[in-house]
Parts: C-alpha cells; sequence; structure tokens
C-alpha cells in the first residue's frame, strides 16, 4: 500500500545524519528520495564503523528506501545534471553552511529558475545570521553550546556530560522531516488557492529541543551572545 507521500520526490544532497535521518523519515512516508552523492567516498557515514563494504550500519538505516546516485557538483556538468533532477522534484534539501549552496549554484535562486514553486530546504547549525554562522557544527558542539551537556553534569563533581546518542542531531532531524511535510502540505494547497497569496512561505525551528540562550544583561565581566542551536530554514 502507497504510503501518504506517495507522488512527492525529493532530491537530497545532505550528508551526515540530521539531513539524511529527516528524508529517511519521508522515505519511510513513502515519498521517492533521491540522494546525491559525491564521487569517491559518498556520503561520509558510509565509513562509519562496521562498514561492510561500502555501508557502514549507520548509513544503512539514516539512508534506507532511497535511491543514490553520484554527481560531482565541483564540476558544471554535476550542477546541470542536479538540476535536471529538480526540474522534477518538489522539494531540494541541503545541509551545506550558510553561503556555500549559492557559491556552488545551486543556491535557492539558482534552483527557482528551473523549478519556480520547488520547496526549498537548509539546514544548518546556527541559522543563516550571527557569529556563528560559519562555523561548522557537529553533535558535541551543539551539545556544549545549548546548555545540554551541562544539564547532565555529574552531581559530585559538575563536569558536563555528554549524550552519546546524538539526540541534538536525531531531534533535528525530527523537526526537519515535521517541518518538510508541513511545507509540502502548504505548497499542495497553494496550488489551487491563494492560501500563500504568490509570495511563498517561510518554517523556521531552533533545535535541538528547541534550546536558544540569550543573556540580555550579563554579569559584569561576562560577554554573551545570542545563540541559536542547529536552525532549519524552509522556503516553498
Amino acid at each position: 500500500m502507497p504510503g501518504p507521500l506517495n507522488g512527492f520526490r525529493i532530491v537530497d544532497v545532505t550528508q551526515m545524519i540530521s539531513g539524511p535521518m529527516a528524508t529517511m523519515i519521508l522515505a519511510d512516508q513513502g515519498a521517492d528520495v533521491i540522494k546525491v552523492e559525491p564521487p569517491g567516498t559518498g556520503d561520509l557515514t558510509r565509513a562509519l564503523a562496521g562498514r561492510r563494504h561500502t555501508i557502514s550500519p549507520a548509513f544503512a538505516v539514516a539512508n534506507r528506501n532511497k535511491r543514490s546516485v553520484v554527481i560531482d557538483l565541483k564540476q558544471p556538468r554535476g550542477i546541470e545534471l542536479l538540476k535536471r533532477l529538480v526540474a522534477r522534484a518538489d522539494l531540494f534539501v541541503q545541509n551545506f553552511r550558510p553561503g556555500t549552496a549559492d557559491r556552488m549554484g545551486i543556491g535557492e535562486a539558482a534552483l527557482r529558475e528551473v523549478k519556480p514553486d520547488l520547496v526549498y530546504v537548509s539546514i544548518s547549525g546556527f541559522g543563516e545570521t550571527g557569529p556563528y554562522v560559519h562555523k561548522r557544527t557537529y553533535d558535541p558542539v551543539i551539545q556544549a553550546l545549548s546548555g545540554l551537556a551541562s544539564i547532565q553534569a555529574d552531581p559530585e563533581s559538575g563536569r558536563p556530560k555528554m549524550l552519546r546518542v546524538i539526540v541534538p542531531d536525531k531531534v533535528t532531524a525530527l523537526t526537519a522531516a515535521q517541518a518538510m511535510t508541513a511545507a509540502l502540505l502548504a505548497h499542495e494547497r497553494s496550488r489551487t488557492g491563494p492560501i500563500l497569496n504568490g509570495k511563498g512561505c517561510a518554517v523556521r525551528s531552533n533545535g535541538p529541543n528547541g534550546f536558544r540562550t540569550t543573556v540580555s544583561k550579563p554579569p559584569p565581566g561576562v560577554s554573551a551572545t545570542p545563540m541559536r542551536a542547529s536552525s532549519l530554514l524552509l522556503r516553498c
């Protein structure tokens, strides 16, 4: 029996966990997910522990029910091939650092030239603005900066402890999957009525677990910067 997202096509160029796990959920629900991987190494999770042949357990789980294709996005021919895929897709998702997709020629404006009603999804560590916007972000970094490690601190020593099950990555994936489904729903409705008024829609969420730390009046001698952990931006 076809899943509820049967008929939707997703072009996914994300790597590691948060993006692939999000599109895995859509694939489990029936969406046609085309995973684009770079030549040579492929998705970085292919090389994680327990690999057999070219697939690790982490890669197999996060990328189940998808179709995979190798495209070199560093070459003009690769960008042309990607745009041909996007032209027949409903949603495109990437998790490059902000600005990278635009430099590559696959930013929102560039892809809307081939698919004007495309749902364009960006998953990034610290959103699209701010002092950390261009920094690399991994699960332990988010645990530390969001305060998650401090919450789990040892009661006697006070030393912060990491959660070893990459909770921020997984919560980001769950949030992204729900937001992408909502964006697809809004997109479908807009085709038959003026719900979006031709100006598009934006959905933004903060993760993991909605952590956002802002100190309006820090103590003397302490500088504090508003911080967002794992940001998701969708436009449709």
